[in-house]
Order: C-alpha cells, then structure tokens, then sequence
C-alpha cells in the first residue's frame, strides 16, 4: 500500500484559505490495472477499502479532517449526455475529495470550480490528469463547488464524501 509523508501534503491552512488543496497520489497497482481495464466493479471494490482509516484515502483525508463514514462514486462524464452543474455544497458532508482518472487527452470543459459562499470570484481547475487529488470543504466550512459541462471527450474521476456522522439516508 502507497504511504503518505505528511511532510509532502499540502498544509491545512492552505485548505481552510481557499477551500480545496491538490495533490498528487499515484495509483496503487492493482487500482491502475482495475482503471485501466475499466473494471469498475474493483475500482468501486478498492475504493471502499482505501478509505478505511488506515488505508491510503482514509490515512491522507483524516490528517484535514476526521471522519467515521464515507461515501463515493465513479463519475464519468461524456461530452454528448453532459451538462454543467449548479453550485452546491454538499453540506451534509464534513470533508469531500475527487481523485481523477482522467486519461482522455481529448478532454474539453469540466472545470472544477470552488468559492466561498455568496461570492462569484471562484478557483476554476483544468480537469486534472489521473493520480490528481483533490480534497475540498463543504458547505459546513462556508465552501461550495461546480462542474462545468465536458465539451469533448469524457471526463472519469472517483467522487467522495465523508462525514463524522452518519448521514440520514444511510
């Protein structure tokens, strides 16, 4: 399992001042061999046991914020059924991350934007390679997001949330 030198991450300030940090994390191997071969039932599978408290995700995520439960989804966007997103916040959440599995050198549109609430300055992010996380703060912290809609190509990444509490609907 790849090990993360807290020395390397990205400080909290830094997340708390703009509401994301960005890093990178290679994929394990048996995760590119699964990404790679679009299996996504192990990719689903590997992701569930990465964010286990000791584990790659759980490890990294907790050194910003603690968290008892998760949940994620691989999102793929295609440009012919895409469409932007609205701001949102994912409020119910504590923490939340994206970590890319973009390899579509094609890729147009599907910028990541942050902002603080009630503001229209916002950070736009590229839609990054693959092995490019992206841990970011809710609602909860005054945060909120967007995607903007994939013009050409597709766009793949892993979603995540995770909260101290378990949300209502699990």
């Amino acid at each position: 399992m790849t090990t993360i030198d807290k020395a390397i991450l990205p400080p909290k300030s830094e997340l708390l001042e703009r509401g994301f940090v960005k890093l990178h994390l290679e994929f394990p191997e048996d995760f590119r061999d699964a990404v790679t071969n679009c299996n996504w039932e192990k990719v689903d599978a590997l992701i569930f046991d990465y964010l286990k408290p000791k584990n790659i995700l759980g490890h990294l995520i907790s050194s910003y914020q603690q968290f008892n439960y998760t949940e994620h989804i691989i999102a793929i966007r295609d440009a012919l059924t895409d469409e932007d997103g609205i701001w949102h916040d994912d409020g119910s959440r504590d923490i939340a991350f994206t970590w890319s599995l973009n390899d579509d050198c094609t890729l147009e549109g599907g910028e990541l934007l942050f902002r603080k609430k009630g503001l229209n300055d916002h950070h736009s992010i590229t839609p990054p390679k693959a092995e490019t996380l992206i841990i970011f703060l809710t609602g909860k912290f005054g945060f909120e997001h967007k995607v903007n809609k994939v013009i050409k190509g597709k766009r793949k990444t892993i979603a995540g949330w995770c909260s101290i509490e378990k949300p209502n609907w699990l």
